[in-house]
């Protein structure tokens, strides 16, 4: 396996001043924790009796619908099964066993399935972006160190290329095929998510500068580089099946572009606090949560543009630190060390809640490094 990145130059300028901002208005429907079941409300077990409570770091869903992969501060990677949230295997042990060690030595970061869910790829602040094979009982199939800290990595639609990028300017670009791209360098210093198009063909990446910088991962050569954001960019993504990019920033201002016909169709205020994570619900929805401890549910509007808050995901007495939705289902993980499963679907909303339970009295945790 072979990691490479191609070169690309930045010609977008900063936009122009706008004016204040407003906030979304009130949600049209709050959804609390009022008696949520216990088995939906997951604290984490320790591998050890060194780690009191494990914080919840990083989360992906297994496209074949089986597990949950859930990431740790305790440096472990933990398979839940989707249903019942029992945790059935962990992956690594937080490098507490020698001679010979395995796995990860400091926080996960980032965790992805890719679209087989043959593959799980997770990646921190170790510098280690380690592959582990599901057909193998998930042992290690391929191991890459030497790098800096990384926020993120994806699988391309095919699963022939994975991208990773992390605290420095250089946007890793990694396959089985050698290749003789020149590096990917970036203006920004700080990157912290990139995603691939739906088709493969387009690769969005940014990060502490606010921009956003579309390529070909297949040529290296830019497509786009918008300045959408003022602030740092945490996460984003692509509507299912759509040209339409989606993204949070520590303003908390979410943000939707065209990528195909370079346009921004909106860009709405939702909290006062910061967005970490951001996850697409349905064609319609997303969630999106970060310092505020709150799961906003943004919907578009029946013009395509107009995005609105219409519901709350109340339960969380510490920031939400990653997101992750499947089939009417948003996971949830944070400061407060639980992981949360909120069930969206139209059967679990009665008199405009949903019964999930209050979990008030959970201490909020230490924040882990961002």
């Amino acid at each position: 396996m072979s990691l490479a990145s191609v070169g690309i130059t930045a010609f977008a300028q900063p936009p122009a001043t706008a004016p204040t901002m407003r906030i979304a208005g009130k949600p049209t429907q709050l959804i609390t924790s009022n008696d949520l079941p216990a088995a939906r409300i997951v604290r984490l077990p320790p591998v050890d009796d060194r780690v009191k409570q494990v914080v919840v770091t990083a989360l992906a869903i297994d496209p074949r619908g089986e597990w949950l992969a859930v990431a740790g501060d305790d440096h472990v990677i933990r398979l839940v099964h989707q249903e019942t949230l029992k945790v059935v295997k962990t992956l690594g042990d937080g490098h507490r066993s020698q001679p010979s060690p395995v796995g990860h030595s400091d926080m996960i970061r980032t965790l992805a399935f890719d679209a087989s869910g043959s593959r799980l790829a997770s990646a921190g602040n170790d510098g280690r972006l380690i592959i582990w094979d599901r057909n193998e009982q998930f042992s290690v199939l391929q191991e890459i160190g030497s790098a800096p800290a990384l926020a993120c990595v994806n699988f391309s639609p095919s699963g022939h290329q994975l991208v990773a990028v992390g605290f420095d300017k250089e946007v890793f670009l990694i396959s089985n095929q050698p290749t003789q791209n020149e590096r990917l360098m970036s203006d920004c210093n700080d990157l912290r998510c990139g995603v691939y198009r739906h088709d493969g063909q387009a690769l969005a990446v940014a990060g502490r500068d606010g921009h956003v910088h579309l390529f070909d991962p297949n040529t290296g050569k830019q497509i786009a580089d918008q300045h959408l954001h003022t602030r740092r960019v945490r996460d984003l993504d692509f509507m299912p099946g759509s040209d339409v990019l989606v993204s949070v920033d520590e303003d908390g201002v979410i943000i939707r572009w065209d990528t195909k016909r370079d346009e921004v169709l909106s860009r709405q205020k939702i909290t006062t606090g910061r967005l970490f994570s951001l996850a697409i619900v349905d064609e319609q929805r997303f969630a999106a949560a970060g310092s505020d401890d709150v799961i906003h549910l943004v919907d578009i509007g029946t013009d395509g543009q107009t995005l609105f808050v219409s519901g709350q995901l109340r339960g969380h007495v510490g920031s939400v630190a990653t997101l992750a939705a499947v089939d009417g289902m948003v996971y949830s993980g944070g400061f407060d060390a639980t992981l949360r499963r909120w069930d969206l679907s139209p059967d679990a909303i009665a008199d405009s809640k949903i019964a999930l339970g209050s979990d008030a009295t959970t201490p909020a945790n230490e924040p882990t490094p961002r």
